[in-house]
């Protein structure tokens, strides 16, 4: 399986990907911060969790550190609804000013499936053409692939 890239508009990504758990078991994995080095984002820079939150109101924080640097990332959870709905804002440090907002559902596919979307909207167009060339959806596809690796252990369990 893969995750599915697109545009939306000018704005916004839409990323698709069928994991085999059900929703819950999706859930459990991405929002447990002991597992989040494990998937999220380049295996060869795990981040650390300073901060994760998963309330309405709650804050969130990783940091990875790469060649001698630390790249933040952080936002605000606006809607948590386990195991269907999580909507969050996401700020990279160096762009203060040019934070997405990610709108997550885990839906039900097929027999024992989930069909996981996000739906990444920015305030502007280059915010999301930045994004975009930055290699986000190559890095998606090894973020997603990660994920699922633990989705699948986790449901076996």
């Amino acid at each position: 399986m893969s995750t599915t890239v697109t545009t939306v508009g000018d704005r916004g990504v839409r990323l698709e990907r069928v994991f085999p758990a059900l929703p819950e078991v999706v859930w459990d994995t991405m929002t447990d911060p002991s597992l989040v080095p494990s998937w999220w984002g380049p295996a060869h820079h795990a981040p650390v969790v300073v901060e994760m939150d998963v309330r309405p109101g709650g804050r969130w924080r990783f940091e990875m550190h790469a060649h001698g640097n630390v790249f933040g990332f952080g936002g605000e959870y606006l809607e948590v609804e386990r195991p269907g709905r999580l909507v969050q804002t996401f700020v990279f440090d160096p762009f203060p000013d040019a934070g997405a907002t990610e709108v997550a559902t885990l839906v039900p596919h097929g027999d024992g499936h989930t069909l996981f979307t996000v739906d990444i909207t920015h305030p502007t167009p280059e915010g999301r053409n930045a994004q975009l060339a930055g290699g986000m959806a190559e890095g998606m596809q090894e973020t997603h692939r990660r994920l699922e690796a633990l989705v699948i252990a986790a449901g076996s369990a």
